[in-house]
């Protein structure tokens, strides 16, 4: 019996791309034959250790010590947290079974050794959702190299050493584990060629999700629009993720501004928590045009899906995204920027279009201006041409019946398991 151990955290991204994984990985293995299943839940919000088995599979909560939004970001205080769950995990699980843990965040870095001494025998293998350098240095890959190449006393500017220990903290983690699970080709392929770890240890698995879509007609998109108070000739374009500046929204906005002008019967709709207010102030000159809808549950985010008609995805730093697996599921076609992860899952002409920055010569202010520009120039050819539109969400479902499943990614990383 292979006995799997899935890590969890109470936070943010437990709520977004990382909280996803785990469900749907979770969904796809319990009950799975030849394997126990249990999923540890570090940082809980739970007042009380506890252990909890239920439709066949345990759930291992440890709390978090009180100040949790001070200590958690000082590795010292959480190399301590991390030694007290290895001991309370020691005495909750078999040393000689057959045991595999999967880690999710690197937060969890200092939780290894730990687990290396008290189960000798275990497997370890680490999913790698998120690269911080991506965000802080807009994806420059060239500019990443140089400077982890650089001496010590050269890495002077507080980017630059952010990128360095982010750089070496997952070399480090990487190196540690038996297997890096990389969830798109670009993480893959940096991993190598940057990171210098090897391509044994490396598995590609790109996100899976179960097909949940109905896929309505337009009558029934006509009977949605007007259910949720939207004109039935609007054309919705829909941009679902947190209100974060690494989002890309605020470049969304600023193209949606041109697209209103040649195409006033655009509605834009954000579904997403964060600060309103420094994005409503983009809003001034098509407050009508745009709707905010905060956090959604999932049935009514679906409901948005079906009705809309461009899937906007301008984020910078995504290693594959769920977000953009459930506008393809749907149908929607997508327009992306063609950066790390995302720029992976749109093919331009087939089922959405990706946008570039240009030159690595141009400033930040032109290569923004220039990717506002691609932006609304591809949502509005799609808006208006009815046909394109309509090959593109053929195809969208066609790239996520072939790529996206959740079947495909659990065959992947039970192979990975059991190897």
């Amino acid at each position: 019996m292979k006995h799997i151990y899935l890590f969890c955290s109470d936070s943010r991204a437990g709520d977004y791309g990382i909280g996803t994984y785990l469900r749907e990985l979770t969904a796809c293995i319990r009950g799975e034959q030849g394997i126990c299943l249990t999923l540890v839940q570090l940082q809980s919000v739970e007042k009380e250790f506890s252990v909890v088995e239920s439709e066949g599979m345990r759930t291992i909560k440890i709390p978090s010590p009180r100040l949790a939004s001070y200590w958690q970001l000082q590795p010292k205080k959480m190399e301590q947290y991390n030694l007290a769950v290895s001991c309370l995990l020691k005495l909750q699980i078999d040393k000689e079974e057959d045991n595999v843990f999967h880690l999710n965040y690197l937060q969890h870095d200092s939780l290894v050794p730990y687990l290396r001494e008290m189960f000798p025998l275990c497997k370890i293998v680490f999913t790698i959702h998120y690269m911080g350098w991506l965000t802080l240095i807009k994806g420059d890959e060239a500019y990443f190299k140089k400077i982890i190449q650089k001496e010590e006393v050269k890495r002077t500017d507080a980017t630059e050493k952010f990128v360095y220990d982010d750089y070496s903290r997952m070399k480090a983690m990487c190196q540690s584990v038996d297997g890096v699970i990389c969830l798109s080709s670009y993480t893959f392929d940096i991993l190598q060629t940057g990171y210098g770890i090897t391509q044994e240890k490396l598995t590609l698995i790109s996100n899976g999700l179960k097909d949940e879509a109905v896929i309505v007609g337009e009558e029934q998109k006509r009977v949605i629009k007007k259910e949720l108070s939207f004109n039935e000739n609007e054309k919705i374009i829909l941009f679902v993720g947190r209100l974060d500046e690494e989002k890309g929204l605020r470049l969304l906005l600023k193209a949606f501004e041109k697209v209103v002008i040649h195409f006033p019967d655009a509605h834009l709709i954000i579904a997403g928590s964060g600060n309103y207010d420094r994005f409503l102030k983009e809003c001034t000159s098509f407050y009508g045009k745009v709707t905010f809808t905060g956090k959604v549950e999932k049935d009514f985010l679906y409901k948005l899906y079906q009705i809309a008609d461009v899937g906007v995805h301008p984020s910078l730093n995504e290693q594959c995204s769920y977000v953009a697996i459930e506008m393809m599921m749907h149908g929607i076609p997508l327009v992306g920027i063609d950066s790390a992860g995302i720029g992976e899952m749109i093919e331009s002409g087939y089922n959405g279009y990706k946008v570039v920055g240009g030159q690595d010569s141009l400033s930040d202010v032109d290569r923004q201006s220039l990717l506002i520009k691609q932006l609304g120039e591809r949502m509005l050819e799609i808006l208006q041409n009815d046909e394109l539109r309509q090959r593109l969400s053929e195809n969208s479902r066609i790239v996520y019946r072939s790529r996206y499943k959740d079947a495909q990614m659990k065959n992947k990383i039970l192979e990975v398991y059991f190897k």
